[in-house]
């Protein structure tokens, strides 16, 4: 058996003598754990601050305890004559310029604003008003969330440089008419902030709302051109889900007397980014509603709702438990459905006469080829599916397209031709959001009798 060694340092010899090593390393990790608990509750009861009054093995002890525990605590702060760390308690009396609502001292270091009353009650995260809460950041799709009122609106929290946005007013506007809670918060809200939006931009304004309206549905009802507007059989929902999305049948389009309807359906697509891009670019162009699977699927989370910039509370979206039933009742209920896929390689026509020819130059003109579901056959460059049917036009993920199931329900295929040889370096496709907005566009082209092979967009 070893025998347990001692310390051979003079000041410990001096103190204990007659402590050996194993005694004093167990001792240590028990007094180290204790005394990190302690600090660590310190600094949860300080929001990070330890109060040296409070902690008996910290430095200056012959400190009050009615001492600012902040005093101790350096700033960083941007000024335009000097930057770094400054002693909060060492600041000059020139330093302060008034005080706020609160009755809180405040200093203008160029253009920050620094409360010098360190808060205690600021909390870690944002309080959730309800368990399904949300809280949406950035100015555009908190402004969007108050222009549509889709949602329910529980609270604004503003940061005081978020005032500086030159359209802030809009927004303190009309949440002010919705009677929505507004909290103003200063710089030490910050961090609270940034764990809200995930470390995003947030432009100084969250908003904390209802999840977005997502009604789940069986199938879409035809309609007709004459009456813009379509109806829908909803799934079955849970009271708590209802009160969410509504119970809503009935939709209302701009067919401007020439169109029907058009329906993005997104499947297989998980980057959040690129679902908040096609819901963008599909708002803006006029798409007429968005479907979704409840699986396989980006979810709409703030990070979707951020990259459409407010888009996503302006257009109906909906989601589908099965994904194979609600597209064979739409097809049996009149829509047609496109489905996004590589343009299969063309058989040759001969080119009988010159009306076969002038086809044969739009067809090659036009950089969106529409062809057959079950055969190689292409319609003609001047085809305009929304103009004949209710349309469904179906995208799927980049890596490995549209699933099996859904091409097997297409009437037609579209795909975009590329200006380049795929064999020079190898790209063969478009981003899915970038090929989501140029089919989008093109669909909802109003066709022109008098268009000729020179005049086509794509």
């Amino acid at each position: 058996m070893i025998a347990p060694c001692h310390i051979s340092s003079r000041l410990f010899r001096a103190r204990c003598p007659n402590v050996c090593l194993v005694a004093v390393r167990h001792k240590s990790i028990r007094a180290s754990i204790e005394r990190g608990i302690a600090q660590g509750e310190t600094r949860t009861r300080f929001g990070g601050n330890r109060d040296p009054a409070a902690d008996p093995n910290s430095f200056g002890r012959n400190r009050t305890s009615d001492e600012h525990s902040w005093r101790s605590r350096p700033e960083r702060y941007t000024s335009h004559n000097d930057s770094g760390f400054r002693d909060r308690g060492g600041s000059s009396s020139s330093d302060w310029r008034g005080t706020d609502r609160n009755g809180s001292r405040y200093r203008d270091i160029g253009k920050t604003i620094v409360n010098s009353q360190y808060s205690n009650s600021v909390p870690r995260s944002l309080p959730y008003t309800t368990a399904a809460s949300e809280f949406l950041y950035g100015y555009s799709t908190v402004l969007a969330a108050l222009k549509a009122n889709r949602r329910k609106i529980y609270k604004l929290y503003i940061h005081t440089r978020g005032l500086d946005h030159e359209s802030s007013k809009t927004i303190v506007i009309r949440a002010r008419k919705l009677k929505v809670a507004i909290q103003e918060v200063g710089d030490e809200y910050l961090p609270t902030f940034d764990r809200a939006s995930s470390g995003r931009p947030h432009n100084g304004f969250i908003l904390e709302t209802s999840p977005l309206p997502r009604p789940p549905i069986l199938e879409l009802h035809s309609p007709s051109k004459a009456g813009n507007e379509f109806t829908l059989v909803l799934d079955k929902q849970s009271r708590e889900d209802a009160e969410v999305n509504g119970r809503q049948t009935r939709y209302t389009y701009k067919s401007a007397g020439w169109r029907h309807p058009m329906v993005l359906y997104i499947d297989g697509v998980l980057d959040e980014g690129n679902l908040g891009a096609m819901t963008r670019s599909a708002y803006y162009l006029g798409v007429d509603a968005i479907v979704t699977p409840a699986r396989q699927c980006a979810p709409w989370s703030q990070i979707t709702l951020k990259a459409s910039a407010g888009a996503a509370e302006g257009i109906p979206i909906f989601t589908t438990n099965q994904s194979s039933d609600f597209l064979m009742r739409c097809a049996r209920n009149g829509w047609r459905l496109y489905a996004s896929d590589a343009i299969p390689p063309e058989q040759q026509r001969p080119i009988l006469d010159s009306s076969a020819a002038t086809a044969v130059a739009e067809d090659l003109s036009s950089r969106v080829i529409y062809t057959y579901a079950r055969s190689t056959k292409r319609l003609p460059a001047v085809y305009s599916p929304v103009e004949n049917h209710p349309t469904i036009l179906m995208m799927g993920a980049e890596s490995t397209g549209l699933s099996p199931t859904s091409l097997s329900h297409a009437h037609f295929k579209v795909g975009l031709r590329g200006g380049r040889d795929v064999d020079e370096v190898g790209v063969d496709s478009l981003n899915v959001s970038v090929a989501s907005a140029l089919l989008c566009y093109e669909f909802l082209q109003k066709p022109s009798r008098e268009r000729k092979p020179g005049d086509l967009l794509f």
